[in-house]
Order: structure tokens, then C-alpha cells, then sequence
């Protein structure tokens, strides 16, 4: 076999096209396309879910016979002033704007990424309007519930019942997702093989706000007040702890694989990441987030009820180790062709000796 430099190799094209040889259009667009299709799917559900929506469900018996009510009040994108409308004015044009980054090539690629990143801005501001004006909804929400609690619980059964309280902003999330999805697609498209480095600041802000802000807000009803509580994850004991310890691990050990040159031991990295992340996304899953495990029975005592509403920090906190494992899959995958790019036949030219030939 030939080797680069050799003689043997010096004149004689490559039967086939080395790996380091540019990839094909699709080849080189196929992720942010996918990415596009994705958003396609969450900017359906932005439009055809609710932004806000409380629901007071009761049950319980009284007297012997069952008792179920339930109560759902939602708003739709077209009904939160006008942010719902600039939103759905701007989408349609940041997605078709970010597409354009996408499929053109040069300067009208980068133009388009340039015009997509001002929408997405525009997009940003209008749904950090839209969170705040639909930010005092869970206490509305609550009180509501404190209402029924009031009314309802002194007539049923002491030993069975329950009044629940739930808030939930789908279509907000799905239009957050959306702006997010694009802004990555955006940065690639301008700064090409920088998945890594976008996935990895993604999952850095997600776990930040996992730290930073409250998880739960916790609803007491008295008979003349309703007591209203914020908690934070050290709040729910060492399980929750050790959880966002990993968490702040794999971050560094993601940072470090993202930035690092060197293509070597990248693989059992990634099989050491792989259950280590799936491992913490699940643990959020048994945290006990439910006040009924670490509230203090004597302070749950003061109250008729207690309900609560998880806030989206906690699923923040969820959602980072996952986008950790993307990056580091993405680093995996941009170190394994530069392995392959540098064992790649290289082409040798003839070295010039400096010495003239003249005709006989």
C-alpha cells in the first residue's frame, strides 16, 4: 500500500473522494434543515394551544355520594392584547428568513442570517412582553382555587376529597422553543461548525436558570387570606442536590470536550455522558417536588388547603442535561472528522531543486 509522500502514491488520483473532501449540499445543510421541519411542528403548537390556562379541578363525597367539578379557563395566542398578534405577524417571516440562511449560499446566506437574527430579536422582545403580561395568571388562578376551597371544602367528607389547582402556558413554551430552535440555526448558519458551542451556551443558560430561580411556588388557603410561597431546589433535600451537582459536572466536562482540539479518548467521553445525562434527566422525575413531602406538617396544619404550581426553572433544569448530551455528541462528531480529515491522503508536489535543463 501507497502512503502519502511515498513515491508510489505521487500522480495517481484517488479511486474515491477521501474524507476530508467538501460535503455534498445536503450533507452539509441536513441538521438545520431538520431543525426547521422541528420548528414547522412547534410553531403549529404555539398557534393551536393555549398561552395561559388555569384549571380548578374538585372531588371528594358528601354525605355518601361522589362529588367531581371541574373548571378550565384558557387564553389563546389572539387573546393577550396584541403580543399574541406581532407574534404571529413576525413568525412566519423568521422562519422563511432563517431557511434563507439555510439554503443560500455566500453573502446571501449570511445577509439572511443577519436579517433572521433582528426578527429573532424583535420575536424576543414581543414574547418577554407576552410573560409578562400573562405572569400574574397563576395567582389569579390560585385565588380563584382559594375561592373554591373556601366554599367547597366545608361540606365534603373530611377523610376524602381534594381541590386541585393547575397553570400551565403551553403555547408560550412552544413559541419560546421556537425562538430558541431558530436562534441555533441562525448562529450555525453564520458560523458554521459551531453546533457545539451554540448546544452547550443553550444547556449553560438552561441550567443558570435552573440555579438561579425558584422551582415551585407553593398556594396555602386560609379562611381569609391566601398564602403564597416561592422555594428553590436545595429546598427538596440531598437528592436534589446531588442532582444539580452532576448537572454543574457534566457542563464542565461538556465545556471541556466542546472546546478541547485534541480528538483523543473523545469516545469513552461520550459512553461515559451518555448515562450520566439520561441518569439526571430521570431524577428530576423523583424529586418530590410535592409539598406534602418536605412541608412541615404543623405549617400545612394552618391551612384549609395547599396547592402548588412548578415553575418553568425546574423543567429549566431538566432540560440542560440533555442539551449537554447533544453537545457533547456534537463535539464527538466534529472531532471524529478531523481525525478523519488528518489521515487523509494529501496530494505531494515535486520539490523545485533550483537546477536548469537545457536542450542538448
Amino acid at each position: 500500500m501507497s502512503h502519502p509522500g511515498s513515491p508510489g502514491s505521487l500522480g495517481h488520483p484517488l479511486a474515491e473522494a477521501p474524507p476530508s473532501a467538501p460535503q455534498s449540499w445536503i450533507g452539509a445543510r441536513w441538521g438545520r434543515l431538520l431543525m426547521i421541519v422541528v420548528v414547522v411542528g412547534l410553531v403549529v403548537g404555539s398557534i393551536a394551544t393555549p398561552w395561559s390556562e388555569v384549571t380548578i379541578e374538585v372531588l371528594g363525597s358528601r354525605a355518601g355520594s361522589l362529588l367531581y367539578q371541574d373548571s378550565k379557563v384558557g387564553l389563546s395566542v389572539t387573546e393577550i392584547d396584541g403580543w399574541g398578534w406581532a407574534y404571529l405577524l413576525l413568525v412566519v417571516p423568521l422562519v422563511l428568513l432563517t431557511l434563507a440562511s439555510v439554503v443560500l449560499p455566500g453573502y446571501a446566506g449570511r445577509a439572511a442570517a443577519v436579517a433572521a437574527g433582528a426578527a429573532l430579536l424583535a420575536t424576543s422582545t414581543i414574547l418577554a412582553g407576552a410573560a409578562y403580561h400573562l405572569s400574574s395568571a397563576p395567582d389569579e388562578g390560585a385565588a380563584r382555587w382559594a375561592e373554591v376551597v373556601r366554599q367547597v371544602a366545608p361540606v365534603l367528607d373530611r377523610d376524602y376529597g381534594s381541590i386541585w389547582f393547575g397553570y400551565e402556558s403551553p403555547g408560550l413554551t412552544f413559541a419560546v422553543l421556537v425562538v430558541a430552535a431558530l436562534a441555533a440555526v441562525a448562529l450555525t448558519s453564520w458560523w458554521p461548525g459551531s453546533g457545539r458551542i451554540v448546544v452547550a451556551a443553550a444547556g449553560t443558560l438552561a441550567l443558570l436558570a435552573g440555579l438561579a430561580l425558584p422551582w415551585l411556588t407553593v398556594y396555602g388557603a386560609t379562611a381569609n387570606e391566601l398564602d403564597r410561597r416561592n422555594v428553590w431546589w436545595p429546598t427538596f433535600g440531598t437528592a436534589s442536590v446531588l442532582t444539580m451537582v452532576g448537572t454543574l459536572a457534566l457542563a464542565a466536562l461538556t465545556w471541556w470536550a466542546a472546546l478541547r482540539r485534541s480528538t483523543r479518548g473523545r469516545l469513552p467521553l461520550l459512553l461515559v455522558t451518555v448515562p450520566a445525562a439520561f441518569a439526571l434527566v430521570l431524577a428530576h422525575d423523583y424529586l418530590g417536588l410535592n409539598p406534602e413531602e418536605w412541608q412541615d406538617a404543623a405549617e400545612r396544619a394552618r391551612f384549609l388547603a395547599v396547592t402548588d404550581d412548578i415553575r418553568p426553572a425546574a423543567e429549566f433544569a431538566q432540560l440542560a442535561p440533555a442539551l449537554f448530551l447533544a453537545a457533547m455528541v456534537l463535539a464527538w462528531s466534529a472531532a471524529r472528522r478531523r481525525a478523519r480529515a488528518a489521515r487523509s491522503p494529501v496530494d505531494v508536489t515535486p520539490a523545485d531543486t533550483g537546477t536548469a535543463h537545457t536542450p542538448s
